[in-house]
């Protein structure tokens, strides 16, 4: 090869390799670049990530504030919480549907306004929302509180439950009689109604009795004397062997107490702290919930203010009620239920101690607990009364040991967080 040539050849070869090399140190510049961008791109989606969480742990907290302040009670008051309008279950203008993961009509949804203190706070134009959910039929006062932060495609969500003081807990130690009645009994002429309690056997009006048939609250002192004889407890509770068939102890107090005005011992011998007021909405709740007799859950408390005589089957074994017959219902003469109606569950008389608007009072079947604000003269021949240990479960609620039910207290272990 001549000179020249190879030369040129040589010429050409380092050309080609320092083009190679600047098209190299082009694409490794390119692929710097494009890191650096990345780089500064993921940081600021992770400050948008950041930013956005900690405006819904503001939403949050302002949300768990705000039903503090207008639910719980004074430290100093006790009193127990009456619902208002504060209750965003109970304002009909707040109430949203749930989401497909809580359906109806067990979950009950409602929006929580945020404070304007809170939303004007928002720093970088964040929308701030929070909402509640419940389930309405087995835990209305366990409460999961959502929060939400967006601004354009940033978002974040906050959860976390909470215990709310919207039902109080239930009589520490009720008693399991299958009649508990604030003032005296006795049989219509004829009549054989039927008074069992509980059993060992479990089954109903035979076997051994495990408690008391009838636990009485009031005895009157006929004579004056202070204290509260024997014939005048037994006159008080004129109930013959054979409306006992399950045997079990007819108990009754050994000294005088006061009923005038209504002393509304039954209530609390049962429902402890649970209010009327609270009772009633929780009532409300599952009815306009959508829970039904019929329903999956069925609704399990009902509230009745109608004084017109009770024809409806209502609860199961799996799945008892409480059915409460309201001071209203009770205003002149509580409503009887219809022969052949069953009611598994509790049935409450507010007979306002009124032994008259009980008089030749009906019962149906009432498997659970019957329990009466008054006293039952004249009990009808078709009235059949049989304890059973789960009479409480539609009210009794779980609440943590030790807890004050008056109290806003958040479950331990439930935060949430999410995109």
């Amino acid at each position: 090869m001549k000179p020249m040539a190879h030369a040129q050849q040589q010429g050409a070869v380092t050309l080609i390799m320092v083009l190679v090399l600047v098209l190299l140190a082009t694409l490794a510049s390119g692929y710097s670049s494009h890191g650096i961008l990345l780089g500064q791109a993921s940081s600021q989606s992770l400050g948008r990530a950041q930013e956005a969480r900690l405006a819904a742990q503001a939403a949050l907290a302002s949300a768990e504030a705000q039903l503090l302040q207008t639910l719980e009670a004074p430290p100093d008051s006790l009193a127990p919480l009456t619902p208002s309008i504060t209750d965003p279950f109970a304002d009909t203008a707040l109430q949203q549907a749930c989401p497909s993961t809580l359906p109806a009509p067990r979950w009950q949804c409602a929006r929580l306004p945020l404070q304007a203190a809170t939303l004007a706070s928002a720093s970088g134009d964040w929308s701030l929302t929070a909402w509640l959910a419940r389930d309405v039929s087995q835990s209305p006062h366990l409460v999961q509180v959502h929060a939400q932060a967006q601004r354009q495609s940033a978002r974040a969500l906050m959860q976390e439950n909470l215990w709310l003081p919207l039902i109080g807990t239930a009589a520490a130690t009720p008693s399991s009689a299958a009649l508990v009645v604030n003032g005296c009994v006795s049989e219509a002429q004829g009549s054989a109604p039927q008074i069992c309690p509980l059993t060992l056997t479990g089954q109903a009006c035979t076997g051994q009795a495990a408690g008391a048939a009838v636990q009485g609250l009031f005895v009157e002192d006929s004579d004056r004397s202070g204290s509260l004889s024997a014939a005048e407890r037994q006159a008080c509770m004129a109930l013959s062997a054979g409306s006992l068939p399950g045997g079990g102890a007819i108990e009754t107090p050994t000294s005088p107490v006061v009923r005038t005005p209504c002393n509304r011992a039954a209530w609390r011998s049962v429902f402890g702290d649970i209010t009327v007021a609270q009772l009633q909405a929780w009532s409300q709740a599952q009815e306009r919930s959508g829970l039904t007799a019929s329903t999956r859950p069925a609704r399990s408390i009902w509230w009745i203010d109608s004084p017109a005589d009770w024809t409806q089957s209502l609860g199961s074994t799996e799945a008892p009620v409480l059915l409460v017959f309201s001071s209203l219902a009770c205003a002149v003469r509580c409503p009887r239920m219809a022969a052949g109606t069953r009611i598994v569950g509790t049935v409450y008389l507010d007979a306002g101690c009124n032994d008259q608007r009980m008089r030749r009072w009906q019962a149906g079947q009432i498997e659970g607990q019957l329990v009466i604000e008054a006293g039952w003269p004249d009990i009808d021949a078709n009235s059949r009364i049989w304890a059973r240990s789960t009479a409480a479960q539609a009210f009794r609620l779980a609440w943590p040991e030790g807890q004050d039910s008056r109290r806003v207290l958040p479950q331990p272990g439930t935060v949430w967080e999410g995109p």
